[in-house]
């Protein structure tokens, strides 16, 4: 009965393989591959980084002083402990700004436009190429006076080939006490963890969702690709969602919506896992846990032809570990399944690697009323 199951599931799945590379080739959809990783065991993650603080005259409290990064770095390591992520913090680097601060490559309105201009984002990619540390291996955390736009932060989700990548926080969302801090909604960090939140790939838990009561589809395939924080328009006030109670489900005190500082209090247990899950293959170097290759049986970093012999071999033993793909304590179809959904899969360490560091697109995340 299991090899007569097995062979249905073959022969409806064998379309379905061909659906999911046209799936995985649009960039974010990608997420399908992070699928078989959600139920297996989260290790705790390090993540060494640097900061880097650009002050001006122009802007006087924008030289953000080591004590309130100090601060700031305790209070990242607080807010992400439930997502068993610790933070190491290796460097403070400090940039004068005032010569440059006038270019006007980089001046719209009298603003800074980065991210939005390409002059500006010219000019600064090349400003920082001499500066950053090794995007690869850490988190560059950049503190700036001003961005276009009104914009309060930025991040990448995912590995890419610009010296921006990285997580860009404006000065004066920067700590938790200074004079920096003006806006009485924003004064305790949280545009840090938002935009460090990016950084390890979560996306906002109103991504693409226009109407209260809008259906997105496969929660693994839309919006935000978690399962536990149901589609919602953005929030500004905890206290007053902006859709109709009842009309609409949506994720409280979540760091990924835009509730005012004292409001964004948590991730959620799907976020976690989502993190876990895709940080090692879209920021391979930036973490010591290799990722876990969905499908790879056998251990040559490809999921093909010789995991798929491995599992033939062994069907007929429904508690064989190393066929449990879902880590429910059984082998069976669903196993398979994912296996085929994984086909072709190339891991950390093969000579393609790059392709998985740019599975998901590199959208920019910006926190700010005028994203």
């Amino acid at each position: 009965m299991r090899w007569l199951t097995l062979i249905l599931s073959l022969l409806s799945l064998s379309s379905q393989a061909q659906d999911e590379c046209v799936v995985f080739s649009s960039g974010e959809s990608a997420y399908a591959k992070f699928m078989g990783l959600q139920s297996r065991s989260i290790q705790w993650e390090e993540i060494d980084y640097v900061y880097h603080i650009y002050y001006t005259d122009s802007f006087p409290d924008s030289y953000i002083s080591e004590d309130i990064i100090m601060d700031a770095h305790e209070h990242l390591n607080e807010e992400f402990e439930e997502a068993m992520i610790s933070f190491d913090l290796v460097s403070i680097a400090y940039h004068d700004f005032d010569e440059f601060w006038a270019a006007p490559e980089i001046l719209a309105s009298n603003n800074i436009c980065v991210p939005y201009s390409s002059s500006g984002w010219n000019w600064m990619e090349s400003y920082v190429e001499d500066l950053i540390w090794d995007r690869e291996a850490y988190m560059n955390v950049h503190i700036f006076p001003q961005f276009c736009s009104g914009i309060l932060g930025f991040a990448w989700t995912a590995y890419n080939s610009t010296d921006l990548n990285g997580v860009w926080v404006r000065s004066d969302m920067m700590g938790r006490y200074g004079p920096q801090l003006t806006d009485s909604a924003r004064m305790e960090n949280k545009t840090l963890i938002h935009e460090v939140g990016h950084f390890v790939g979560l996306h906002h838990v109103f991504r693409n969702v226009d109407n209260c009561g809008q259906v997105l589809g496969d929660c693994l395939e839309t919006g935000d690709y978690v399962c536990d924080t149901p589609p919602t328009k953005i929030n500004w006030s905890c206290v007053n969602p902006i859709c109709p109670p009842g009309a609409y489900d949506y994720t409280p005190n979540n760091h990924m919506d835009y509730y005012v500082d004292s409001c964004r209090t948590n991730f959620t247990e799907g976020q976690i896992e989502r993190i876990h899950a895709a940080l090692p293959i879209l920021r391979p170097g930036i973490t010591d846990q290799p990722p876990y290759c969905v499908g790879d049986i056998n251990g040559d970093h490809v999921v093909g032809m010789m995991d798929l012999m491995l599992m033939l071999t062994n069907w007929d033993d429904a508690y064989w570990i190393d066929g449990d793909l879902n880590g429910n304590g059984y082998f069976n179809v669903i196993d398979f399944q994912i296996l085929l959904a994984h086909w072709g899969m190339i891991c950390y360490g093969a000579e393609l690697d790059p392709f998985y560091r740019e599975q998901e697109a590199p959208t920019i995340k910006s926190e700010g009323r005028h994203w």
